[in-house]
């Protein structure tokens, strides 16, 4: 039977489509031809979506007369191929995009019988991996995960032998507040079909960027809200695609209380091939995770991949993801009655550890690709940090405010107020958010996003000053000693710290007041032709090292008692460093404020260090990780991009240099024949 719908209402981003209709006798099947999704209601009661994947809708028996509701967006890309940025490709499906809906819906009687399939001979779990956003908004995918869901439950209350999981508890937030009614059914199957145990992050982050206190909040929002409304427990740290894993991230998934990890991601190495494919990996404090590399996290439910999974021993994921989706039909109706099954996540990790004699592994999860990802969008990686350290600061004053006993519903709305920043922080640090690689609609988003969450933060700490006892004494940052000019530039000495500039802003001479020099040339500002040969938003390749673009100093001042040096960088782009010693520190704080406007240049700050020293440390999320100078096997060759927060320390047993900045990612350090080192740091690309 053909269904003519009527359009009910339209705006930008979805047309709703309307029919009353009498349903024929029996079990039903709803068929509705769309490119960009289309959810469907009826009755007001969310039954399925359709999209390029999911043709067909299978009911149950509901006689009589319905009204037939369909939410079809007029634009949408695929669920599957995506290409991995700007391209023919890429904007042929642009082109694409849009979509005139059709008008028209096929309902039919079906006998109510499922053809069974063959015999699957490995565990299955059915998963949609849907970004938070990427080339699409955060209002997209609210969309994109509303069909998802609803797809997922239709596809498990018509096979009681499905098993179906979905991470990231923003998603689910986001679903159940559109529709209560579907969130109270998924909560219904959530401790059988519905495996929510991947759900342990609020969204599957970068770990390279968020410090350690945002991945232990990324782990304490998910479980806390999951706990809340879902009525589980998430004891999977699911991160298929994150871009590399520090060699912390044991330790505070152990602390969340989450005792699973899994990720595909470091089989995309291109240089060594990961060796392990279940292990117990462990941080340097003992703390620990099963770990599992499964061979990857979308496809279809074919022979090879099936092949694959039966060689590796491992869990097959199925169903089409990035864009979210899920399984296919065609992948649902392949599996038979006599398979080894649809297994939940949590349970074939414990079937791991009851059966497998896992090998132990301590240190980094090194993705040997993606390295630009540490750089990249460097404005939004600015303000996630400083909206962690604000973030901190408020948190230290609500704090304070239980301590002085001020009335509970204040200390409430200041909880609140908190935990709502947080989750503004937590989801911009998505995997492809805060790492550059998202489309520019989405850092539209983002700093708005930045822009409501230091809104809160303000009114926190407001609020919570305005309770707590002031005194009048005040701290104020001491002054800065001005520099004097000398025949080779510039000279600072606060009696803590000593210190030659040139006028180019390079470090000739910094020591302490009774130490040796620990640099030969340091602060030198070098700039690189930055052409990767694929995925230029997320890669540095190797070779940027060959090809330098010019810097040209353009004089130097004293303003204020500080040294600016002007420089241009490449074509167009200008550069002022602020160089600035105050009487009571013992550093050198150097700042730079940049006009730029260069397309595939890599600016890189270089630090000849005077020091022998066969290693580097680095800062790491709540921990630190150690890398060689003088590196001598292929693995080691290929972390030539170190991923690090916070601080870099080049020592020689005596003296040390440290190298402290708040909101950069991208370093290296490479041995020199004098036995120093040089250690870089990426500023812009």
């Amino acid at each position: 039977m053909r269904v003519r719908l009527e359009r009910r209402a339209a705006d930008e981003a979805t047309v709703t489509l309307a029919a009353r209709a009498a349903f024929p006798a029996g079990p039903l099947r709803l068929r509705y031809a769309t490119r960009t999704g289309a959810l469907l209601r009826v009755d007001g009661i969310v039954r399925g979506a359709f999209d390029d994947m999911h043709g067909a809708i299978d009911l149950p028996a509901l006689p009589g007369e319905h009204e037939v509701v369909l939410e079809v967006d007029r634009r949408s890309l695929p669920v599957a191929g995506l290409p991995s940025g700007d391209g023919v490709r890429w904007r042929l499906m642009l082109a694409r995009a849009t979509q005139t809906p059709s008008d028209t819906m096929e309902i039919e009687a079906r006998d109510g019988t499922r053809a069974d399939g063959a015999a699957v001979d490995v565990p299955l779990v059915g998963h949609a991996h849907l970004d938070v956003a990427w080339l699409w908004t955060y209002d997209t995918t609210k969309r994109k995960a509303l069909r998802t869901f609803a797809t997922a439950l239709r596809e498990i209350e018509n096979d009681a032998s499905y098993v179906f999981a979905q991470s990231q508890p923003q998603e689910y937030a986001w679903v159940f507040g559109a529709d209560a009614g579907l969130g109270e059914r998924i909560r219904a199957r959530a401790n059988a079909q519905w495996d929510a145990s991947v759900a342990s992050m609020w969204v599957e982050p970068d770990l390279h960027a968020p410090s350690g206190e945002s991945v232990l909040r990324q782990f304490a929002h998910g479980i806390a809200w999951m706990r809340e409304h879902v009525g589980v427990e998430p004891s999977v740290a699911w991160l298929p695609d994150t871009f590399g894993f520090p060699a912390t991230f044991p330790l505070l998934a152990a602390h969340a209380g989450v005792p699973y990890f899994m990720t595909t991601k470091v089989q995309w190495n291109e240089t060594t091939r990961w060796p392990l494919r279940r292990f117990r990996w462990s941080a340097d404090d003992g703390s620990s995770v099963i770990a599992a590399v499964l061979n990857s996290y979308d496809g279809n439910l074919n022979d090879r991949r099936l092949a694959t999974a039966r060689e590796r021993d491992e869990l097959l994921v199925v169903g089409y993801g990035d864009g979210g989706g899920g399984p296919a039909d065609d992948d649902l109706a392949r599996v038979g009655a006599g398979s080894r099954g649809w297994t939940r996540v949590d349970d074939w990790f414990r079937d791991v550890v009851a059966r497998d004699a896992l090998p132990d592994y301590r240190g980094e999860l090194y993705l040997e690709t993606h390295r630009g990802t540490y750089t990249t969008h460097h404005d939004v990686k600015t303000r996630n940090a400083e909206l962690e350290r604000a973030l901190a600061h408020a948190e230290e004053l609500a704090a304070w405010c239980v301590a002085v006993r001020a009335p509970e519903t204040v200390r409430r709305a200041l909880a609140d107020d908190l935990r709502s920043a947080w989750r503004i922080a937590l989801r911009g640090q998505f995997h492809d958010v805060i790492t550059g690689t998202s489309i520019t609609p989405v850092y539209a988003d983002a700093h708005a996003d930045y822009d409501r969450a230091f809104a809160i933060v303000a009114r926190v700490r407001d609020a919570a000053t305005a309770i707590l006892p002031r005194s009048d004494l005040r701290l104020v940052p001491a002054p800065p000693v001005a520099p004097v000019r000398d025949e080779d530039g510039w000279r600072f000495d606060n009696g803590y710290v000593r210190a030659r500039v040139r006028d180019d802003g390079t470090l000739v001479e910094l020591r302490g007041a009774e130490g040796p020099n620990l640099v030969a040339l340091a602060n030198g500002l070098v700039a690189y032709a930055d052409s990767p040969s694929k995925w230029d938003a997320w890669n540095v390749d190797a070779s940027y090292a060959h090809k330098q673009v010019k810097v040209r100093p353009d004089g130097a001042s004293v303003e204020d008692d500080t040294l600016q040096v002007r420089l241009t960088v490449g074509r167009a782009s200008r550069l002022t460093m602020q160089l600035a010693l105050r009487e009571d520190e013992p550093w050198l704080r150097v700042e730079a404020a940049v006009d730029w406007s260069e397309n595939h240049v890599l600016l890189r700050a270089e630090h000849r260090v005077a020091l022998r020293a066969r290693e580097v440390r680095f800062g790491q999320p709540h921990g630190t990780l150690v890398r060689t100078a003088y590196p001598s096997t292929d693995a080691e060759r290929a972390k030539f991009e170190v991923p690090a927060q916070r601080w870099a320390h080049v020592s020689d047993g005596d003296d040390g240099l440290a190298v402290f900045t708040p909101d950069l990612y991208g370093w290296n350090a490479v041995g020199l024949p004098d036995g120093g080192v040089r250690l870089g740091t990426s500023l812009l690309r």
